[in-house]
């Protein structure tokens, strides 16, 4: 089974968050536990990538609880977590949206800084929630979905960042630092999608395999160290036509949308300046 896709749900192209694969578990009452590290691919911020804290790829640790009403027991493995890492209480502060949850955090001796709007929901399932910060860095999150389970989520890279006192993500010993932070977290993601077998193509998440290669051929990398090597050289021949073809047309459709360019000849939105 794919580890970063859902079967049988067309709702998201991958999985994105550490609960989307238990999320259905959350309207039982049982109270049973589960622990996870998810593999996840987020997209949305695909242009903010190398800015210091936003990934493609990541990975997520969570421990949930099916209606077991145990919010105090999520509060406390948050502090052994953080005990266990040697983070000092005054180094961390939480972001609560209920008074009876910031009561919970402060009796711990954690400074506490409430958020009525810090509530989550995926569209269906909603709770409310506790965002973890150390510094400016967000590095986890305590939801308390239906109000009668909860979801511990804390960021792999990030904790990494706090461990190894790091500015940014994409300097910690995850990361391969003899490449760029973008060229680095490109390949991570394009690793991972060959490793599942998610090739380029036109639509979904076959276009997001074929976006991320574009970009790094755009970067000069040099992929022949790496198994996906056959993909580049591939993306590398389908995309000289059409580039010579929109120089030709620039002038007659250079105010055209990226959609239309994409959709017309096949160019995408990041190779238009090649067109100009």
């Amino acid at each position: 089974m794919d580890r970063n896709v859902l079967p049988n749900d067309d709702t998201t192209l991958f999985i994105c968050s550490g609960m989307q694969r238990v999320r259905h578990r959350f309207h039982q009452t049982d109270g049973e536990h589960h622990g996870s590290l998810q593999s996840c691919i987020r997209t949305d911020d695909l242009d903010l990538v190398g800015d210091g804290s936003h990934l493609t790829y990541f990975e997520m640790l969570g421990n949930f609880s099916f209606g077991g009403n145990d919010y105090e027991v999520s509060i406390d493995l948050w502090c052994s977590i953080l005990r266990d890492l040697n983070i000092r209480n005054v180094e961390v502060h939480f972001h609560p949206s209920q008074i009876e949850h910031r009561n919970l955090w402060e009796t711990r001796g954690f400074p506490v800084a409430p958020d009525e709007s810090c509530v989550w929901s995926d569209g269906v399932i909603g709770g409310y929630c506790c965002e973890l910060f150390v510094g400016e860095l967000e590095i986890g999150n305590l939801v308390n979905p239906l109000g009668h389970s909860t979801d511990v989520g804390f960021g792999w890279e990030r904790l990494h960042q706090v461990i190894e006192n790091k500015t940014r993500v994409d300097q910690t010993s995850l990361f391969n630092q003899r490449l760029s932070p973008i060229i680095s977290d490109h390949v991570r993601t394009v690793s991972i999608l060959w490793e599942n077998n998610i090739q380029p193509g036109n639509k979904r998440r076959n276009y997001v395999c074929r976006r991320l290669i574009r970009r790094l051929l755009r970067l000069e990398f040099d992929s022949g160290r790496f198994p996906f090597h056959d993909w580049f050289e591939q993306e590398q021949e389908l995309r000289e036509k059409p580039i010579r073809r929109g120089r030709r047309l620039w002038r007659k459709y250079q105010h055209q949308t990226p959609e239309f360019w994409w959709e017309t000849f096949g160019i995408l939105p990041e190779e238009l300046d090649l067109l100009e």
